[in-house]
């Protein structure tokens, strides 16, 4: 077959050279170096020789999932990817998707549905990869470029079992190869035994943390603490709260480190699937060495200002947490609302602190906050 589609295209270029010219660049003395044209059937180097060849390169095997989907056709060499599977598309400019069900061409006339079907219809998870490499080696002797052929793998699939078949695609002459590990990729193709299934991966029992999209959107909230001006950054990807970025104070101060490590861990917990309420929950409450009034609002530290900065941000977007204290209702102010509060707990001993001559002063040990 191959062969046969070969030789028809390359006859194709050699009759529009003779109708419109060769490419400008053709010479036969390099032309005829390639090992490729000297693969050829001696007929038809003979007439490139005497006649030229309108296209530089004739054949490929381009990428064709959507093309394939929109013609209702077979996927070029590649296999079945699955009988049937949920596809998804954006909508607009605003980043909605929309889900449908699809069914491939072959299966839908044959059999309708893909339930029930024969065992002699089989999908690429089921060939073995390596047999797929020496397909594409076989294939590869008859196209003159290259060939975009991707090797789907079952999501269970080791590093060494992709790495080998990396090696044994170039020892055999592939110019190019794809795998594809199902699961590895959000939105991208997924067969109906993996759809549903939580993309926070295991490995060796733990929950490792999704893949951070290369784009998210968000909002940055500034909040005064006792340490100075927190600016507070939480931003958000297709399945919701991703990431909490958080400065405060100069570079390089131990209140950035904390905060910053702080942060750090917030969004590990919200890319591994834990409830956003819960994270608030641990974080509002903590109480630092000096409390400030923020609007209304009794900031006790940090991670106090962190935990209520992400509940507002949740309580805008509607979301409603399973975690039972996460809405805990704001604390009233006092007095005039300005100054600091008067219950922090010192940094140095953790006894009460009170107002001393204009200062945040620990009466136990000493410690001032001036």
């Amino acid at each position: 077959i191959m062969r046969t589609m070969r030789d028809e295209a390359y006859r194709t270029s050699i009759e529009l050279a003779r109708e419109k010219g060769a490419f400008p660049a053709f010479v036969w003395e390099g032309y005829s170096r390639s090992k490729f044209v000297q693969s050829l059937p001696e007929e038809i180097r003979r007439a490139i020789e005497r006649e030229g060849i309108r296209n530089v390169t004739v054949l490929t095997m381009p990428p064709v999932g959507t093309g394939s989907i929109v013609t209702q056709t077979s996927s070029g060499i590649e296999p079945i990817f699955a009988t049937g599977y949920d596809r998804t598309v954006k909508q607009g400019d605003r980043g909605d998707t929309k889900k449908y069900r699809v069914y491939h061409p072959l299966v839908r006339r044959l059999f309708g549905t893909d339930e029930n079907l024969p065992p002699y219809v089989v999908t690429a998870h089921k060939i073995d990869p390596f047999f797929r490499v020496r397909m594409q080696r076989i294939i590869q002797k008859y196209v003159d470029t290259s060939i975009s052929s991707t090797i789907n793998l079952p999501e269970d699939t080791s590093v060494e079992t992709v790495a080998q078949i990396y090696m044994d695609s170039w020892k055999q002459g592939l110019k190019g190869v794809t795998v594809y590990r199902e699961g590895s990729r959000r939105g991208v193709l997924e067969t109906s035994e993996h759809a549903g299934k939580s993309l926070e991966q295991k490995v060796n029992g733990y929950v490792h943390p999704r893949t951070r999209p290369p784009v998210t959107t968000g909002v940055t909230e500034r909040i005064r603490t006792g340490e100075g001006n927190l600016y507070v950054t939480i931003n958000e990807d297709d399945r919701g709260i991703c990431e909490v970025f958080s400065a405060i104070g100069k570079a390089g101060g131990n209140a950035a480190a904390q905060s910053e490590a702080i942060s750090r861990l917030i969004s590990l917990a919200l890319r591994s699937g834990i409830d956003p309420g819960e994270v608030v929950e641990q974080l509002i409450g903590i109480s630092g060495p000096v409390s400030v009034w923020e609007d209304g609002e009794l900031i006790l530290s940090t991670p106090d200002a962190l935990g209520k900065a992400l509940r507002r941000h949740l309580q805008r977007k509607g979301f409603n947490s399973s975690a039972k204290n996460s809405g805990v209702q704001l604390l009233q102010q006092g007095g005039d609302g300005k100054g600091i509060a008067l219950n922090g707990t010192c940094p140095e001993c953790g006894s009460s602190v009170q107002m001393e001559t204009g200062c945040v002063t620990c009466l136990h040990c000493g410690w001032t906050k001036c």
